[in-house]
C-alpha cells in the first residue's frame, strides 16, 4: 500500500528528528563527561559533591554508547524500531549511572524526585521525535523506570507516592496529546494548503468549521462550470519573450482568481490562459449559478483595468466566457500519486462548447438555458449586466438544439 505524501512528510521528519535526539544526546554526555572529568581532577568544581571516578567512568561509558548511535542515525537507512531501542537505553543508562554513583544523593526520599524528574526529562527529551508509537512506547518505558528507581532504591513505600503517580502519568498524557496535536497540526496544514490553491479562504474556513473532508472519488451532484479564455493569445504570445508571457499571465490570473474567489467560485485548474471554475462544490449553495454569472462579468470588468494598465490599443485583450449548469461527477480523482479535485462529464464539456460559441457570436459572456433559469428573476440592473436570449444551436457531439443566452455587461 502505497504511503500519502503527509506520511512521507511525517516519516522524513521522524527521521530528521531521530538524528536531532542522537546529536543532543551527544552533547549532553559530552558536556557531563568534561565536566565531571575536570571537576575530578580538581581543575573546576561545580557540584557540592566531587565526582568520583566511578562518575567519570560512567560518563565515558555513555559517551561511547552516544558516539556510536549518532553515526548510525546519520549515516545509515532509518530504521523505525530504532527508536524502540535508544529509547530503553537512554533509561537502562540513567537508571545505572543513578544506582552506581556514589554522588547522587538518595537519602530523605530525595530518590522519588530524582526519579521523577529523570523520567520527565527523557520522556520530554524523546518527545522530539513526534511519533505517537514512540511517545506511548516512551510513556511506558518512563513509567517502569520510575517505579523501579522509587522502590528500588527509595527508603521504604513513601507516603506520597501515589499522589506523585498520578502527577506523573498526567504529564505523560499532556505529553503524548502534544505528540498528536504536532502530527495532526501537519496533517491539517498540508491539507490546508493544498486546498487554499483552489478554494477561497472563506470556503477553506467552513470546511474545517463544519469538519468537511475532502475525500477521494467522487459523486454525481449538480455543478455551474465557468470556462473562460483568452481571445488570440497565440498571436499575443508569439510577439513577447518567454519571460514577457509569464509575467502578464501570472498577473492576469492572480486577478482573475481573486475576482472567482471573491463569489466563492472554486478554482479547478488552469489551462495555459483559460481557466476552469466550478460553482457548486465541494459546498454548494443554492445562488451557484447567479455567482458564477456575477463572477464572469466582474472578470470581463477586470480586464478592462488591465487593459487600461497596459495601455495599448493594439494589444488590448478579450475574452471568452462560457457558463453552464448540470449534473457532473464531483471529487478527488487521479493516481495514487497525484489527486486532483476535479469535475468530469458530458456537462463539462457543454460549458467548454458554450465558451468557444463566444467567438461565434462575437460577445465575451454566453450561458446555457439551465443556467439563465436558475438566475431569471434573481438579478436587477443595479447588478450590472442583462441577460438576452442569442439563439439556438447544436453544438459538437449534440444530437438536439439548445438555447444560449448573452450575459451583457452594463456601463458602470
Amino acid at each position: 500500500m502505497k504511503q500519502s505524501i503527509v506520511d512521507e512528510i511525517l516519516i522524513s521528519r521522524e527521521m530528521k528528528n531521530e538524528k536531532t535526539v542522537a546529536l543532543v544526546r551527544f552533547v549532553l554526555f559530552s558536556i557531563t563527561s568534561i565536566m565531571d572529568s575536570l571537576s575530578y581532577l580538581g581543575w573546576i568544581k561545580y557540584t557540592i559533591v566531587t565526582p568520583s571516578l566511578v562518575t567519570v567512568t560512567l560518563d565515558f561509558i555513555f559517551l561511547i554508547f552516544a558516539s556510536i548511535v549518532l553515526p548510525v542515525v546519520t549515516f545509515l537507512p532509518y530504521k523505525h524500531y530504532l527508536k524502540f531501542f535508544t529509547i530503553t537505553i537512554d533509561y537502562f543508562i540513567i537508571g545505572l549511572m543513578i544506582y552506581l554513583d556514589p554522588t547522587i544523593q538518595k537519602e530523605n526520599g530525595l530518590i522519588y524526585f530524582i526519579a521523577m524528574t529523570s523520567a520527565i526529562f527523557i520522556y520530554q527529551f524523546n518527545l522530539l521525535r513526534h511519533s505517537k508509537i514512540g511517545t506511548i512506547f516512551g510513556a511506558f518505558i518512563a513509567f517502569v523506570y520510575f517505579l523501579v528507581i522509587s522502590i528500588g532504591l527509595g527508603e521504604g513505600y513513601p507516603f506520597d507516592l501515589i499522589p506523585m503517580m498520578i502527577g506523573f502519568g498526567m504529564i505523560l498524557a499532556v505529553g503524548y496529546v502534544t505528540t498528536v496535536s504536532n502530527i495532526e497540526m501537519v496533517k491539517e496544514a498540508n491539507a490546508k494548503q493544498m486546498m487554499e490553491r483552489y478554494l477561497p479562504s472563506q470556503l477553506v474556513s467552513e470546511f474545517y468549521k463544519n469538519k468537511v473532508q475532502l475525500e477521494p472519488g467522487g459523486e454525481n451532484k449538480e455543478v455551474t462550470i465557468l470556462f473562460s479564455d483568452i481571445r488570440s493569445f497565440t498571436k499575443f504570445a508569439e510577439q513577447r519573450s518567454a519571460e514577457e508571457v509569464v509575467q502578464f499571465l501570472n498577473e492576469y490570473l492572480s486577478r482573475m482568481t481573486d475576482v472567482i474567489f471573491r463569489f466563492n467560485g472554486t478554482i479547478d485548474k488552469f489551462i495555459g490562459d483559460a481557466i476552469m471554475t466550478i460553482f457548486g462544490a465541494p459546498i454548494k449553495r443554492d445562488d451557484d449559478a447567479l455567482r458564477a454569472v456575477k463572477s464572469a462579468v466582474s472578470m470581463i470588468r477586470e480586464l478592462e483595468k488591465l487593459n487600461l494598465r497596459m495601455n495599448s490599443p493594439v494589444d488590448k485583450l478579450e475574452v471568452g466566457i462560457g457558463i453552464h449548469t448540470g449534473e457532473a461527477i464531483v471529487g478527488n480523482i487521479g493516481s495514487d500519486r497525484r489527486l486532483d479535485y476535479t469535475v468530469i462529464g458530458d456537462n463539462v464539456n457543454l460549458a467548454s462548447r458554450i465558451e468557444g460559441l463566444t467567438k461565434h457570436y462575437n460577445c465575451p459572456i454566453l450561458i446555457s438555458e439551465s443556467t439563465f433559469k436558475q438566475v431569471d428573476g434573481k438579478y436587477s440592473l443595479e447588478d450590472g449586466f442583462e441577460i438576452r436570449e442569442i439563439d439556438q444551436v447544436i453544438v459538437k457531439g449534440k444530437s438536439k438544439p439548445i438555447t444560449v443566452y448573452e450575459v451583457i455587461c452594463l456601463a458602470t
